[in-house]
């Protein structure tokens, strides 16, 4: 996604910003009684340390992200448990919308690779209704989804009241991520619309950079990939 896309994103409207690094602060919480907007992105694939918040000798070009870490908070310690599969992307899911173990959620249906999915004692069936849309919406939240499709928590994904997913890793910028954050701007556009006053939780996943080979041609040339 461009720069210029990602900064009319973040300007859109006053929130908290979560990603797999970041968590700025807001003034949001100087006001007890405020509940913040939270925008929470999500990169497929991606090391940390392509990126020059974690690496200083990092070729890529990433001011905005750079300026969040300068102003937010910087996460060192934060890793992924692992999977039971070589592909990391279904725990990983799992992991962010249940807070649970990687040894406490469950696998894709029909699929048992976690030895202990099916057991209920560290499994529980009503896990779905304890999930972060369920949670938001309890509180009252407004929830929000675009990512790709498949290797999620599927059941989880039902209980954001607004989705739009769709695995997106062409060059362009329909065929691209580009095509996430157009939904993502869309809808906050429709909020705007309509003065709707409470408070939203976005789940915002890119399709990218999972593989090199997807990037624009100009960004493979710049970067040699």
């Amino acid at each position: 996604m461009s720069d210029l896309l990602l900064k009319k994103l973040l300007s859109a409207f006053p929130f908290v910003f979560l990603s797999f690094i970041l968590c700025t602060g807001s003034k949001a919480f100087s006001a007890p009684n405020t509940r913040p907007n939270i925008l929470f992105i999500l990169v497929d694939d991606q090391s940390p340390f392509d990126l020059q918040v974690y690496n200083q000798s990092s070729i890529l070009e990433t001011p905005v992200i750079n300026q969040l870490a300068a102003e937010g908070m910087v996460f060192d310690s934060a890793y992924h448990m692992g999977a039971w599969v070589g592909g990391v992307c279904t725990p990983s899911r799992h992991m962010i919308m249940s807070g649970r173990t990687l040894w406490h959620i469950p696998d894709k249906p029909g699929r048992l690779n976690n030895p202990h999915g099916t057991n209920p004692r560290l499994v529980p069936p009503d896990l779905p209704q304890h999930t972060l849309p369920a949670v938001f919406n309890q509180a009252g939240y407004n929830t929000m989804r675009t990512c790709k499709n498949g290797n999620s928590f599927a059941a989880a994904n039902e209980h954001f009241t607004v989705r739009h997913d769709a695995t997106r890793r062409g060059a362009t910028d329909e065929k691209g991520s580009p095509w996430h954050a157009k939904q993502v701007l869309e809808y906050l556009q429709i909020r705007e619309d309509s003065k709707d006053s409470n408070p939203f939780l976005i789940y915002f996943g890119f399709s990218h950079p999972h593989d090199t080979r997807d990037g624009r041609p100009e960004l493979l040339s710049k970067y040699g990939a």
